[in-house]
């Protein structure tokens, strides 16, 4: 069951009264839309065909075995793996390509990072510069990617520190940290640039259990505040108490995907049955 429940009925909406047909709304232009997905590495096909929407405010969780195409998906999303067929539209907007007649070309570096600068990225590994403070870290962005002058940038820094809950570790530098802090200076960089969406690729899967639920915590407040998120996990608790909506992925293919209530209690594919009753076997 996702955590953002609806609200309650508002009082005098009661049995007996004329309720007034809901107004229609505006229909949301989907945050991401991927189509067709095609990858391959070498000769081997990773991904087949995957569609896959996002709407605005949305968190969908991408589940799956190891090898089951989930990382590459996302990594295919923000175009840090080139797609060898299908599309990916951030807003709108063509990411990676191009269409010119019938033919498709590459698009300029520039053009893709002006598409893709709507998305933060968070990765398994913290990819966190060494010989960086905490807040360092966080700014080095804003200050070279945006121009930002150094004391609005470092103010910025502080805050999104501030908002993963390290204010106090701000002039610490990575080997200083634990793992589980970290992971969370990495989501306060990418948070810095303003973005629209998150990915987050197994964000907690290179942490100590006990330091997971840090991490965990900060993502369920973003989800919260309403920041659209694409998370590859297989932290399935999340996934069902977080997630809008639960993606389940095998050998390059979305098998299987609605509310989490629904696929994690009546999974309809044989696959995902057996996935989800080793998941619990492990869990025992």
């Amino acid at each position: 069951m996702s955590a953002r429940t609806a609200e309650p009925m508002p009082a005098g909406a009661q049995s007996g009264m004329t309720a007034r047909p809901p107004e229609a709304k505006p229909a949301l232009q989907p945050m991401i839309v991927a189509k067709g997905l095609r990858k391959s590495f070498g000769a081997r096909q990773v991904l087949h065909d995957v569609d896959l929407t996002v709407l605005p405010s949305e968190v969908v969780c991408i589940i799956g075995p190891s090898g089951s195409g989930k990382s590459t998906v996302l990594r295919c999303l923000a175009f840090l793996e080139r797609y060898d067929d299908g599309t990916v539209h951030i807003e709108g907007d063509l990411l990676g390509y191009h269409e010119v007649g019938s033919r498709r070309m590459p698009a300029s570096d520039r053009r893709v990072d002006q598409v893709r600068a709507s998305l933060g990225m968070v990765f398994q590994h913290f990819h966190l510069w060494p010989h960086m403070t905490a807040l360092a870290n966080v700014t080095t962005a804003l200050r070279v990617v945006k121009r930002m002058p150094r004391t609005e940038a470092e103010a910025q820094g502080r805050a999104m520190l501030a908002k993963v809950g390290l204010a106090d570790r701000a002039d610490a530098y990575p080997a200083a940290l634990s793992g589980g802090q970290k992971q969370r200076v990495a989501i306060a960089r990418a948070l810095a640039m303003q973005p629209k969406a998150m990915l987050f690729d197994e964000p907690t899967s290179a942490l100590d259990p006990e330091l997971v639920g840090e991490v965990l915590a900060v993502m369920k407040h973003l989800a919260a505040e309403g920041m659209t998120m694409v998370v590859v996990t297989h932290e399935m608790g999340f996934a069902a108490h977080v997630a809008d909506r639960v993606v389940f992925m095998d050998a390059g293919r979305i098998i299987e995907q609605g509310p989490p209530s629904e696929l994690f209690s009546n999974p309809k594919s044989e696959r995902l049955q057996q996935f989800l009753a080793t998941w619990r076997e492990r869990s025992l």
